[in-house]
This record gives C-alpha cells, structure tokens and sequence, in this order.
C-alpha cells in the first residue's frame, strides 16, 4: 500500500493544531489516524499530539494480524478511549490544559477491510470508481441538525455554529466511539482528514 500525508497551519490560526501519523503495522496493514485539537480551546496541539500518541502506541502494541475483525473494532474502541482518559487526565491535572480537546479519525486498513473509528468532525472517506463516499458521521452540532431535518446541507455549511463539535477526545471523563467497517477493493483511495 502506498500512503503519505500533510498537514498545513491555514489561513485562520498562527498555530497548527492538527496532528497524523501513519505506521504500518505489517507487510500488509497500515494504520492511519488524524487528530485536530479544538482551535478555539487551550492547548489543541497538546490534545492531538497526545492522543495520537497514546492512540498509535496501543494499537501499534496490542495489534495482531491474526486478529478477527471483532478484536480489531475492539482495539481501535479501547485506544481511542485510553487517548480521550490520558487528554481528559491531563486537562484535568494542569490548569494551563483545562479545557483541551481534540478530535480523531483512524483507518486501520488490512486484508479485505479498512476498520475506521471516530470522535468528533474529523472525517474518513473512500474513493472507489470515481465516487466519493464519506464513511464517519460528524459529532457537531450543524450535522445533528441537518439529521434532524432542521437544516439542509447547504444551511450547515455557512452556518455560525459550524464549527461547534458535540463530542471530543478528552472533553469528557467518558466517550462514544463511532465505527464502521468497509469492504476494500483493488484501487480503492482512502482520505482520512
């Protein structure tokens, strides 16, 4: 598998606040993850460069290739979970941290299966055929009320609370983890963003 990535500071913030890594964990699987520190909280670089730390670290350690997609779906749950108890630990102990909290999306992509896993609005899509599909589901607050039905998508996206997440890595002493499974293709193209 091929794979690179690149993470630019942007036109709005003096700081870049995002952070990705990719590891191959064999011969025949590659993880993928990004995590973007919320922007307008304390410390957004800390949060994603922690959580993407301690995310890679565990997966990186526990994973296995002859694990059963059951086991791996649980240890992309159980890494993001020990990710958001280290960032919640850390803004919890430090007062200059209080508050910080990032985003995060992983694509653990092996044999037959790309696993992917997220919290908050970072996204993971598939190009497969010329067709681009979006794989997660944003956890903010625009995407919850076009589900609703009481946005359109159009209305989202210009919207003065569209950039307001309703679940983080490490807001919260506890967290809901999102995870889907799609089936991988020869030529298949992976964004994680």
């Amino acid at each position: 598998m091929e794979h690179w990535g690149l993470s630019e500071t942007g036109k709005v913030r003096a700081q870049n606040q995002d952070a990705f890594r990719i590891e191959e964990l064999d011969r025949h699987t590659v993880l993928a993850v990004v995590c973007d520190g919320m922007g307008g909280a304390k410390s957004g670089n800390i949060a994603s460069r922690l959580a993407i730390d301690v995310f890679v670290d565990e997966v990186r350690c526990s994973y296995k290739s002859s694990m059963s997609q059951e086991q791996v779906e649980q240890l992309l749950q159980n890494a993001v979970k020990l990710a958001n108890f280290t960032v919640f630990d850390q803004a919890r102990q430090f007062e200059e941290f209080a508050g910080m909290g990032t985003t995060l999306v992983a694509a653990l992509i092996s044999g037959k299966t790309a696993a992917v896993v997220n919290v908050g609005d970072s996204r993971a899509y598939r190009l497969r055929d010329g067709e681009l599909k979006q794989i997660t589901e944003d956890h903010s607050l625009v995407a919850e009320l076009v589900r609703k039905g009481m946005l359109t998508p159009d209305q989202a996206a210009c919207h003065p609370m569209r950039n307001v997440i309703t679940r983080a890595v490490g807001t919260e002493d506890d967290i809901r983890v999102d995870m889907a499974v799609e089936e991988r293709r020869a030529g298949d193209l992976w964004l994680i963003c």
